[in-house]
């Protein structure tokens, strides 16, 4: 079975009982251009599907005109120059370039009415059978200058001749145990945008291909999922929801099928690219394009729908409870879009509440991805005064505009009444717009809801719709009329924290208590240091005081005991997490709090530093490195009577862009940058909710905080980020009840397990290290690999019986499916050990860690499988390894030794040592590459070596040592590669011989032809010869053009009517081997003009 029969053609003919045309070339390399409707495969439009699609779509007034459109010749191909050329732009510019003409297309002249400037159809989004759905398979680009020259992508979708989608399919096999790991690099590799190569300044992809791209798929026929052009491999999702359908329609589906059904039918597929692909600026990085993901489609399919459905208010009303970092703010974005393409829903006037000062500018600028001019309603009389009318607008407004006039009285009048409260006025806030055509969206609307403004936005439009997103709705019986359900109506959709946890979209959190436990890493220390602050107490005081630890502010505010902890979080960082390169954000009780927790951060850092340098070894690079570190106070100002140390804390974060620089990756050697060492944000209220920073992995926290803001508080560290395997919150003020408190609030058994499953303690990691690693030693035992947990545990007495250990287990991992397993349960071991580590309860999995991954390293070097790699590890556990590697003389930075490398033998005699088999199975695998590797060069003859492979293996079962001999002989031809002619040709005409025969008939050549044929392929080399040493002849058309109709002439003169019939086909594949052969064939005219 292969990829194309186990991947590819599933794939196509589900696309196909979609109502998708397939073209399917097969999985041959592709000859000839016009199978998949072009005429050059330079070419990643189709012209003439685009011709014909795009007249379709604009008809003309005129009936009996010949064509049917209003649109002439050259505007059509007008129209494509627009799409094809996008000179001077990067990728994704292009790419967005390319997205607002797919929307908005415009020619010079309607050459039949006079209109100027009028706008062209490119796709039909509101009727989707009106357009043109096509799929090809192995879609081949041609790459000049290039290091290969084509590119094969194995499924492109597109929509009137425009590329939309690339799917890559891949499957396991015996030097792939990773398959949609290697699909991602396929991609990158397609679109130039692998790093190794750019840094190289080599060009390997052909990106115009992907300048209409909406999605990049990637598929091993049972897993699949998929991205943008921007997106990291850890921003690759799934597909699960079948929207408008039922989600049970997809039961007993795989994943592959189900992303098929769901995105890729083609409402679904226009939908998207209509409403739910935006280009957005991110905190600290650069700009990405972002692509729904299933819950945001669903829910805002589900909010349209209601609005088409319901009566009254109450029914268009409801609740969208979306977890914490699952995108509620880019779902209020596509909600907005799907409602102004929408012909029924269009008019409806938009207003984005928001309760938070801190996140306005945040929500603006959401808004402004809605499209169209965003009105930010920035006074109650302009609220009045714009919210009345009935335009059709986008609205922006915060929720304390919703406030009466401020009540409150001088405070000589507070005095007299003894009070300070403001006294309850006669008024009500008043109807503000009483239409039934208008949408609030309120973000987070638990937090306003039960409020007097919650009141106050009912009243002011209370025949809107009122659509409510939340993260923690308020749901207990005790809330009472509060609850959010009951203010806004049912739940319109729900996407909770373990299904976005399960999806990938944001990670589990670990929690940690260290108030009186295990600071400095020694369980009385930090209590000893509460017990000296306070020394003086009574111990009824003491007692009294830890019971109600932390509940005043000069006990949070106090300088000792701002520092004991700020050196126990410094040392807490540095060593959990600080070495995956990820930040920090300090939670404490005020704005006093703050800045003295900025200097004792910093102090805590130099004695680090200091500590370090007085070490037997000094670390100079880690020591460099701490030195530039920093912590910024990010606060709120207090008005013009603020403290001094206040408007110096805020001052100095202005000056280095605090936030947007912790929000970029460490650049220490990079002298431009020197803020991006920002590792701690100090803050007490701002950036606890809506901060969407995914380099933030920890929280600590010293600020008693509770309910919904503490469950909002700590989910700013689940927010995925490669290299990220969890979210850590530490709390030093004793918040565990609060957490309880906080869980109750869901009151069903499942929600509270739903909430206690995304939020667990740090030590609850370590059964979940256990399992893994009981599950990797399972992999083997089940196998009858014996003596694995001894040998990965160093109980072996002598290093013969830990290398046939390792040899065994080696051995198992030759078929791929083997290999795949203990790469995934390798990895998924690999990430709990970096989540425990350095805690004490990972020591015990150091060595192992160690031992697996030098079994990974050796299976990755004799099966020649370069997906087998730790680059999804935390760099702990990577330095762990790599440091064991290193010592043991391997150089994990460096790849598998190749077959042709000169020390070949001696690396493989050191991999192997006296192991025939080992020697075997590796030089098998080291063919088997090179043959894959190189095949295009000499098709015939690397097939054949395959083949002798094969045979080989048949002919010596368990006769390593013979089997090993032949394949050192074989291992040298395929080394030496094709050296001479047959049958009297030469060299090269006979590997042109054995690549026709091969293509033309079977690999059996007629005898009554074969005399024939050889002065024909010796004739054609020498035309060959002839014409392709001419200057830049691979990057000139009208050259090749001369050149291939010479070899047709040839092929029809012959008489041989296989030769005759195919000879357009045959040509191609002449053409395409000498490309590939171009310095062979001219390296053997310089050998012919030599004396």
């Amino acid at each position: 079975m292969s990829e194309y029969t186990e991947v590819e053609q599933p794939f196509l003919q589900q696309l196909k009982a979609l109502g998708w045309e397939i073209i399917d070339q097969g999985q041959e390399i592709p000859s000839d251009p016009a199978k998949s409707q072009r005429v050059s495969f330079r070419q990643w439009l189709l012209p003439e599907v685009f011709n014909r699609a795009v007249a379709a779509l604009n008809p003309s007034a005129d009936s009996g005109k010949n064509g049917g459109t209003w649109l002439t010749a050259k505007q059509l191909q007008d129209l494509q120059e627009q799409l094809l050329r996008q000179p001077n732009r990067t990728l994704l510019e292009a790419n967005e370039a390319v997205q607002k003409l797919l929307f908005k297309a415009q020619v010079d002249v309607n050459e039949e009415t006079g209109e100027q400037d009028p706008v062209v159809r490119l796709i039909d989004f509101d009727t989707p059978e009106n357009n043109h759905f096509l799929a090809i398979n192995q879609f081949r680009i041609d790459t000049p200058g290039a290091v290969r020259q084509f590119i094969i992508l194995d499924i492109v979708l597109f929509v009137n001749g425009i590329p939309l989608a690339v799917v890559e399919c891949k499957k396991g096999g015996p030097t792939c145990a990773n398959p949609m790991a290697e699909a991602f690099a396929q991609l990158q590799r397609y679109m130039n945008r692998r790093e190794d190569t750019a840094r190289q300044g080599l060009k390997e992809g052909e990106p115009r291909l992907f300048h209409s791209n909406l999605l990049l798929i990637r598929s091993s026929g049972v897993e699949a999922d998929y991205g943008t052009l921007t997106s990291g491999e850890e921003h690759f999702y799934p597909w699960k929801t079948q929207w408008p359908e039922a989600d049970r329609v997809a039961e007993g589906m795989n994943a592959q099928q189900r992303l098929i059904h769901g995105m890729l039918n083609k409402a679904n597929l226009l939908l998207m690219l209509r409403t739910c692909s935006v280009f957005m600026d991110t905190d600290g990085g650069p700009r990405i394009k972002v692509v729904c993901r299933y819950q945001q489609f669903r829910a805002a399919g589900k909010i349209l729908q209601r609005l088409r459905e319901g009566r009254t208010a109450e029914e268009k009303s409801g609740v969208v409870w979306h977890t914490q970092g699952s995108g509620k703010s880019l779902t209020m974005v596509f909600v907005a879009r799907m409602l102004r393409a929408s012909r029924d829903l269009h008019d409806y006037k938009l207003v984005l509440i928001n309760d938070r000062t801190d996140l306005e500018q945040q929500l603006a600028e959401t808004a402004a991805l809605i499209g169209g001019r965003v009105n930010v309603i920035d006074s109650r009389a302009a609220l009045r005064r714009d919210l009345a009318t009935d335009q059709s607008d986008i609205n922006m407004v915060m929720a304390h505009k919703f406030q009466i006039a401020d009540q409150s009285l001088p405070p000589s009048v507070f005095e007299a009444l003894g009070t300070y409260l403001a006294i309850p006025g006669k008024k009500t806030f008043g109807v503000v717009n009483a239409s039934d055509r208008i949408v609030l969206m309120i973000d987070e609307a638990h937090r306003t809801q039960s409020s007097e403004l919650g009141e106050n936005i009912f009243e002011a439009f209370p025949n809107a719709a009122r659509i409510a997103f939340t993260g923690t709705p308020l749901i207990t019986e005790r809330h009472g009329e509060k609850r959010t359900v009951k203010r806004f109506g049912e739940y319109i959709d729900q996407y909770k924290l373990m299904d976005a946890v399960a999806d990938g979209t944001t990670l589990q959190i670990l929690y940690e208590g260290r108030t009186s436990d295990a600071a400095l890493n020694e369980k009385h220390a930090f209590e000893t240091k509460f017990e000296n602050l306070f020394k003086d107490r009574s111990e009824e005081e003491l007692l009294a005081i830890k019971k109600k630890y932390g509940a005043t502010g000069d006990i949070l505010e106090a300088e000792q005991r701002i520092e004991a902890i700020a050196k126990d979080l410094v040392a807490h960082y540095l060593a959990h997490i600080f070495p995956n390169g990820f930040k920090a954000q300090v939670v404490c009780h005020s704005k006093l709090a703050a800045v003295r927790y900025q200097k004792a951060i910093h102090q805590a850092l130099a004695d680090t530093a200091a500590a370090l340098r007085a070490a037997p070894a000094p670390d100079a690079e880690k020591i460099r490195q701490i030195d530039m570190l920093k912590a910024a106070v990010v606060i709120s100002g207090d008005g013009t009577n603020e403290a001094a140390y206040i408007t110096e804390g805020r001052k100095q974060a202005r000056a280095w862009n605090a936030v947007e620089n912790f929000c970029k990756p460490f650049a220490f050697d990079d002298p431009d940058q020197p803020y991006s060492a920002i590792a701690f944000l100090v803050v007490c209220d701002m950036l606890l909710t809506g901060f969407d920073a995914p380099i933030q992995q920890v929280m600590y926290l010293d600020k008693k905080i509770r309910e919904h803001t503490l469950l909002q508080a700590i989910a700013r560290t689940n927010r995925v980020k490669k290299g990220k395997q969890r979210g850590y919150v530490v709390d030093y003020v004793g918040l565990t009840h609060r957490l309880t408190e906080a869980l109750t609030l869901y009151a069903a058994t499942d929600e509270q397990q739903e909430l206690a499953s995304g939020l667990k303690n740090i030590t609850s990691e370590v059964p979940v290290l256990q399992e893994r690693y009981q599950r990797l030693l399972q992999l083997f035992a089940e196998h009858k690999v014996v003596g694995v947990r001894d040998f990965v545990e160093g109980r072996l007495a002598s290093v013969e019986d830990e290398a046939a250990v390792v040899h065994a287990a080696v051995k198992l991992l030759k078929d791929e499916k083997q290999r795949a397993d203990f790469d995934v349960y390798l990895k998924k071991f690999l990430a709990s050990l970096d989540i425990i580590l350095p805690h004490a309860a990972g020591q015990p999995y150091r060595v192992p860690a160690k031992r697996f991954g030098y079994i990974l390293r050796v299976a990755k070097e004799r099966y020649k499988d370069d997906t087998l790699n730790l680059g999804d590890a935390g760099q702990k556990v990577r330095d762990l390894i790599n440091e064991h590697l290193i010592s043991l003389g391997i150089n994990p930075k460096v790849p598998p030794v190749e077959l042709l490398s000169a020390d070949f033998i001696e690396q493989l005699n050191q991999h192997a040592g006296d192991n025939a088999e080992a020697k075997a199975s590796e030089m098998e695998h080291a063919i088997r590459k090179h043959c894959t590797v190189h095949h295009d060069e000499d098709p015939a003859f690397y097939k054949s070596l395959s083949e002798k492979v094969e045979q080989l293996i048949g002919r010596y079962q368990d006769e390593w040592e013979q089997l090993a001999e032949e394949l050192e002989k074989l291992r040298k031809v395929a080394a030496a590669g094709r050296q001479q002619g047959k049958a009297g040709m030469s060299r090269e005409a006979t590997t042109f011989y054995e690549h026709i025969a091969n293509e033309a008939f079977d690999g059996e050549v007629p005898a009554s032809a074969q005399g024939k044929m050889r002065a024909l392929m010796e004739a054609i080399v020498e035309i060959l010869q002839r014409s392709i040493g001419s200057i830049d002849f691979w990057h000139n058309a009208d050259k090749q053009k001369r050149t291939r109709s010479e070899i047709k002439t040839a092929l029809t003169l012959t008489g041989i009517g296989e030769l005759k019939t195919h000879r357009e086909r045959i040509a191609v594949e002449i053409m395409r081997l000498a490309k590939n052969r171009h310095d062979a064939l001219l390296q053997g005219v310089v050998g012919e003009q030599q004396p």
